[in-house]
């Protein structure tokens, strides 16, 4: 009975002690949770586990210390980023840019391991479907997609809806990925290759494998951009 006892007094002495730490560290943890806090959200969490469940004796202490150390030293890295750029980007790294101008920055891709699955997913996350609609998408240091639409790809407003609205036939669909076709999504179109080919060298293609990707646009047109260096 005493040992169910020590381990309620324990849980709730940790229960509390995380409650005035995750107080003082403020609001950042959640509301700009970038890869850093994730990690350190984490291990916090993991201490205060172990704070509330290990067995009674001197491991109590160094639970209870390096949970404030932690603590502290997020905290200490918080306010010097306030202070310092270098701090910031250190801990929270750095906005890239995935589309500039309207072109897909494949190195910028390459380093953050994305592939086109991936920025379609994130663009559409963000309402924006068409690639090639897209005028900047930055990929915030907390995971989050800020987009700019290009002049005529945004979206419409009350004094817009005056204007007769054509139907889309399709939504904006990928046909072809990093020099490869995508034969679903050209079957469900009702496209065959031969037509793709025509189009590409209506853009002085001559080969799929030059593409980086290709949309098919609900005009029926289709939006191309070269892989780097063709």
């Amino acid at each position: 009975m005493d040992e169910y006892l020590v381990t309620i007094l324990r849980s709730l002495f940790a229960f509390f002690a995380l409650l005035l730490l995750t107080r003082i560290m403020g609001k950042k943890q959640m509301s700009q949770l970038t890869y850093f806090n994730y990690i350190a959200g984490i291990t916090i969490g993991s201490i205060t586990a172990d704070l509330a469940v290990r067995p009674a004796g001197n491991d109590t202490i160094h639970d209870l210390i390096a949970l404030i150390v932690w603590c502290a030293a997020v905290i200490l890295l918080g306010f010097a980023g306030l202070k310092s750029k270098k701090t910031r980007v250190l801990t929270d790294g750095e906005p890239s840019i995935l589309i500039r101008k309207g072109i897909v920055q494949e190195e910028i891709l390459a380093q953050l391991r994305l592939n086109l699955d991936d920025l379609s997913m994130l663009l559409r996350r963000e309402h924006a479907f068409s690639i090639s609609g897209v005028e900047y998408a930055i990929l915030e240091p907390n995971g989050q997609l800020s987009v700019t639409m290009r002049s005529g790809h945004a979206p419409v407003t009350k004094d817009d809806l005056q204007v007769p609205q054509k139907p889309h036939r399709n939504l904006p669909t990928t046909v072809v990925m990093d020099g490869q076709l995508a034969s679903h999504e050209m079957n469900e179109l009702g496209l065959s290759p031969d037509w793709l080919i025509s189009e590409l060298r209506k853009q002085n293609i001559t080969s799929v494998s030059d593409v980086f990707y290709a949309e098919y646009l609900p005009d029926g047109t289709l939006a191309v951009q070269r892989k780097k260096g063709r």
